[in-house]
């Protein structure tokens, strides 16, 4: 089981917002999808309603045959269009809502939502360039349309690599609607990516003023607060959390890493021991009680290098793991083991120094000197690196969690 995700942070919330607020009318005019667009074909509605059944049901040929004969259709009211396309958005058929979208919008080009939602379907295909062409072509009226529209871009042009643009964007639109969930969510996570932990902090405390129950704001905070060096302010939030959500794996985690990192090892192995008790647990899991169990010296060698093996195998390129499993190694007195988990990371991540400052060591123990020089020299060269690999991997993990990667 993968941790706990939100759909592209908060997506499906934005989806149903095409039905709901975004359709907000303003000093009560009527917007575009509150007039009836005459009277709806009842194909279309029983296509609909078939279409509906066969996505649920996960008969995913039947649904896209049933999807062909509804666009076929000469008229389809625009709330059965973007219902329909929310329902296969929400189950990542992303080609195919953008087939209801763009349908959408080619029979009602001044509805909003349908634009909207059409360059959403793109931005979660990464066609990035695509998703903005649309939205930059969208009609805005309503102020949570403005809104609405400027939050899009940002996450746009920051899936571009505009950060500056995107960073002007999310905040705009979260300054002019602090209660909207997403947006402090999307903001917070812009500052993480760009390691901007003060105002990654900031952007989230300020969304749980609105959502204090919020668990992906509480964690995205509980991060922000841990990377940003409050480790302790980090660990409280955590229990608060998983006071709220007992199941919530990633708070877990989140809190035993932040114990393991505090020196507190004996508790980070409790944590993390919980944690895979639960069963089906994430591989970091594994890895976060092998390492606490390192420091605390405990002599249970098969079963560090048993969780190591699991999370290694789960884990791309875990480079930790093999630094973890060259020390277990090294502990059971096997040096030639040892060495192979080190010239492996150093070869994954030829900038590792810790790794080349261990193998260097080793290289030393097992009497291969010319060997064990090489290495201290390519650790000389790297020692000056300040980058906690441990908190980096955190970081990289919970981004993917938080967006819905994961």
């Amino acid at each position: 089981m993968h941790l706990q995700r939100i759909p592209l942070a908060l997506v499906v919330a934005l989806w149903c917002l095409s039905l709901l607020a975004l359709s907000a009318p303003a000093g009560g005019a009527e917007t575009p999808s509150q007039i009836r667009f005459g009277s709806e074909s009842a194909t279309a509605r029983s296509l609909a309603d078939s279409l509906e059944g066969a996505i649920s049901q996960g008969q995913s040929t039947r649904a896209r045959e049933i999807l062909s004969q509804l666009l076929e259709q000469a008229k389809v009211d625009p709330d059965l269009l973007l219902k329909a396309g929310v329902s296969l958005a929400q189950r990542e058929w992303y080609s195919e809502a953008k087939q209801v979208f763009t349908r959408c919008v080619k029979d009602y080009p001044d509805l909003f939502e349908g634009h909207y939602n059409l360059a959403l379907a793109d931005l979660a295909m990464q066609k990035n360039s695509e998703a903005l062409t649309v939205l930059e072509r969208s009609p805005q009226g309503t102020k949570s349309q403005k809104l609405a529209r400027l939050y899009l871009r940002g996450k746009i042009l920051g899936a571009l690599g505009q950060p500056r643009q995107a960073e002007q964007d999310l905040s705009a639109a979260f300054s002019g609607a602090p209660q909207q969930e997403n947006y402090a969510l999307d903001l917070g996570l812009f500052y993480l990516r760009q390691r901007a932990y003060p105002q990654a902090s900031e952007a989230f405390a300020r969304g749980k003023e609105f959502h204090p129950r919020s668990i992906f704001l509480l964690l995205g905070l509980s991060l922000a607060q841990f990377l940003s060096g409050h480790s302790t302010e980090s660990v409280d939030l955590c229990r608060k959390l998983l006071k709220l959500e007992p199941t919530f794996s990633p708070a877990r985690l989140l809190l035993g890493f932040a114990l393991y990192q505090n020196g507190n090892f004996e508790e980070a192995e409790k944590v993390a021991e919980a944690g895979l008790s639960a069963g089906n647990p994430h591989p970091y899991l594994h890895y976060l009680h092998a390492a606490a169990l390192l420091k605390l010296q405990s002599n249970q060698h098969d079963r560090m290098l048993r969780e190591l093996a699991l999370a290694d195998r789960a884990i791309p390129d875990c480079t930790l793991c093999a630094l973890a499993k060259s020390k277990v190694h090294e502990a059971m007195g096997n040096l030639e083991a040892a060495i192979t988990e080190l010239e492996r990371a150093v070869k994954l991540e030829p900038v590792f120094s810790e790794a080349w400052y261990h193998l260097s060591l080793v290289y030393g123990r097992a009497g291969r000197r010319q060997d064990a020089a090489r290495a201290s020299a390519e650790f000389s060269k790297l020692k000056s690196e300040k980058l906690n690999r441990e908190s980096e991997l955190l970081r990289d993990l919970f981004l993917k969690t938080l967006s819905g990667q994961e």
